[in-house]
């Protein structure tokens, strides 16, 4: 039997994170420092395109999200603000578990995948917010907003032109006709092209591509080494993880291995 989420909670949830960071701007501007301010440890590693978006799980008592930096920046944030309603809602109770986002879409069958995902729309595109933008930056009438407004609003609210125009839709600024209009306009144009036109910044059309890890991170494996908890090779994948030889913290004496970093990544052939 089909659970409806609760989208009136799931929305005061995330206005809550948002007060909690004392954010001031319409949009989240950085996303990557919240999640740390959050004692979250985010890595953003370029898996490949289309090989997955992001996940989050519990591990050794850390909450940690994993994002695909190989996705274009604004997919890479919204899978980050998805999996961070994984981490609200999913690990309340601390257990071990993983969720695994290979797509994310807004009408998922898994109560667990839909109440992420407007959790996400809602962090990063509050209704009032919008609204705002809209009356007091934008100052046009719901029913003037063409493609270059739009690009401008995800140049505030740091997300991808559909996940703009599909939020706009549903708190009902525009109507199904009006969504239409605003798509025909970017697919004649192309996302790029309008970039261009306003000369914005256009790295939300682009992946990272980046390799980041927590700050304690080094810190973390190399103490783990130190006492035995790792065997070498586990520190060499570690460690080439950010770029770094581990031969300078080597030990002349080895032990048996007793875990493997593998076990995380396993399943995407790092």
């Amino acid at each position: 039997m089909y659970m409806w989420i609760d989208k009136t909670e799931i929305e005061q949830r995330s206005l809550q994170v948002r007060q909690e960071h004392s954010i001031q701007t319409y949009g989240v501007k950085d996303i990557f420092s919240l999640i740390a301010q959050r004692g979250i440890h985010l890595i953003r590693y370029p898996f490949g395109k289309d090989k997955l978006l992001g996940f989050s799980t519990f591990f050794e008592g850390k909450k940690i999200i994993i994002s695909n930096s190989s996705e274009i920046l604004s997919r890479e944030i919204f899978t980050i603000a998805h999996e961070l309603g994984h981490v609200i809602y999913d690990f309340e109770n601390e257990y071990n578990d993983v969720k695994i986002d290979f797509e994310i879409t807004e009408n998922s069958k898994d109560i667990s995948e839909e109440r992420a995902f407007h959790f996400a729309n809602c962090f990063l595109m509050p209704e009032e917010e919008i609204r705002k933008y809209i009356k007091y930056e934008l100052k046009k009438k719901h029913q003037e907003i063409g493609a270059f407004d739009i690009v401008r609003m995800q140049l505030e609210f740091q997300v991808s032109y559909a996940a703009m125009v599909v939020r706009l839709y549903e708190i009902g600024i525009i109507h199904s006709s009006h969504k239409s209009m605003l798509f025909d306009q970017r697919n004649a144009a192309t996302s790029a092209a309008l970039f261009k036109k306003l000369d914005a910044d256009e790295r939300l059309l682009k992946p990272a591509n980046i390799i980041e890890v927590p700050p304690k991170y080094l810190e973390y494996v190399t103490s783990n080494y130190e006492k035995d908890y790792i065997p070498y090779a586990s520190l060499e994948k570690a460690l080439a993880l950010i770029g770094m030889d581990a031969e300078v913290f080597k030990k002349e004496k080895q032990v048996q291995d007793e875990f493997d970093i593998e076990d995380i990544f396993e399943e995407f052939n790092l």
